[in-house]
């Protein structure tokens, strides 16, 4: 089977004002892709979501949607906030048919309060600045058996090349996506066509894997050209 290629909403967040991320969507629909993440950055933005019937019908068309949790839940760690929005991401779920919902490592609600919901999680590595080391999500693990991981080998660069092969060793097994992008000059989420050796080099054992590839870049100019270039840069990648 070939590796399914899908596309996060927020490689686009520049591209419109608008907090309604069904918005974004007309975009990935002129992409080759087999899957979308609606990528909700903020709790606004979660609030803000009105799916359209076409975008409905086009996301349940595909093979992998996912869902990627507002990156920070709640400050202030208000449980009735967090409980309110994972009931918000439990109905997107189901009326998308998604397949993973991700959540940062430093925002995992409490396991009583996910074990509510029967929607798949699984957490991300993030960027080197957070200090999340991989004991961290070793116990993280031990406490939260059911959560798989999202590897994001943009963010796994910026600790070191071996990085991304570390956590594939560790956690191979819980490994369910990877986020896919480009580290450059010291920025994340950059395209996969400026790299350097040094970064595909860090990335190799990927391709040996089956998880699915979610394309999360940040594009700054407005350039649907580019972006398809973009997607048919990374899937010629998985040929």
């Amino acid at each position: 089977m070939p590796r399914i290629i899908s596309f996060a909403l927020g490689n686009i967040w520049r591209w419109e004002k608008s907090k309604n991320r069904d918005d974004f969507i007309k975009y990935a629909k002129n992409l080759d892709i087999d899957g979308v993440e609606l990528t909700f950055a903020s709790k606004e933005e979660l609030y803000a979501f009105k799916l359209s019937q076409s975008n409905e019908k086009f996301l349940k068309s595909l093979d992998y949607v996912t869902i990627h949790a507002p990156f920070d839940m709640d400050e202030e760690n208000n449980e009735e906030e967090i409980i309110k929005q994972l009931y918000i991401v439990s109905d997107i779920y189901k009326e998308v048919n998604a397949k993973n919902v991700i959540i940062h490592p430093n925002y995992l609600p409490d396991k009583n309060i996910l074990n509510r919901f029967s929607f798949k999680v699984s957490t991300e590595n993030l960027r080197k600045k957070a200090n999340i080391t991989i004991s961290d999500f070793k116990k993280i693990f031990k406490e939260y058996p059911k959560v798989g991981l999202c590897v994001d080998v943009s963010h796994a660069y910026s600790w070191s090349k071996q990085e991304t092969e570390n956590l594939i060793k560790s956690f191979s097994d819980r490994i369910t996506q990877f986020h896919f992008s480009g580290a450059y000059r010291g920025k994340d989420h950059q395209s996969l066509r400026i790299v350097s050796k040094d970064f595909l080099s860090s990335v190799e054992l990927l391709f040996k894997l089956k998880a699915p590839i979610v394309i999360e870049e940040d594009i700054k100019i407005k350039n649907e050209k580019f972006l398809k270039q973009e997607v048919e840069f990374i899937k010629k990648m998985f040929q």
